[in-house]
């Protein structure tokens, strides 16, 4: 009976100190849109740091941490989107774009999952996400301002 009151005080002082550990304002910014938008079922914010690419915030937290492959190095060289069309399996557009701070200057990439409202096609899609792009570019100061809590 102790060891199991033990193990039970151990796991709630643990996910007390992960409720209370600053959360870096990448991480708030993705939360944030995803909360502001009904559309957006997921977001992934990455940021090429000298010269690795790497995940820094993610609805899903198994995303941090992942180096960037070919669909936001693609956004980062071009320019131009990646899209992902919906599937049977995955019902969203998968929509990466380059991230911009405030001032213009390229820190990474951003992508998103959409949800396509009735009637909505590809272009629509990319209307939407443009245009999250430019809110979520606007809250960025800095690249450095990312890794602040």
């Amino acid at each position: 009976m102790k060891r199991a009151l033990i193990v039970l005080c151990l796991a709630g002082a643990q996910a007390l100190a992960a409720q209370q550990a600053p959360v870096r304002f990448a991480q708030g910014l993705v939360n944030a849109m995803v909360r502001a938008h009904e559309a957006l079922t997921a977001v992934e914010l990455a940021v090429d740091s000298a010269g690795t690419c790497k995940t820094i915030a993610a609805t899903d937290p198994k995303d941090v941490g992942e180096r960037c492959d070919d669909d936001e190095i693609g956004p980062m060289r071009t320019g131009e989107p990646d899209v992902a069309a919906p599937t049977r399996d995955d019902p969203v557009y998968d929509v990466t774009q380059a991230l911009h701070d405030a001032t213009g200057r390229l820190i990474g990439a951003v992508g998103m999952d959409i949800q396509p409202s009735a009637g909505q096609d590809r272009a629509a899609v990319l209307r939407v996400a443009h245009a999250l792009l430019r809110e979520l570019e606007a809250q960025i100061p800095s690249k450095q301002r990312l890794f602040e809590p």
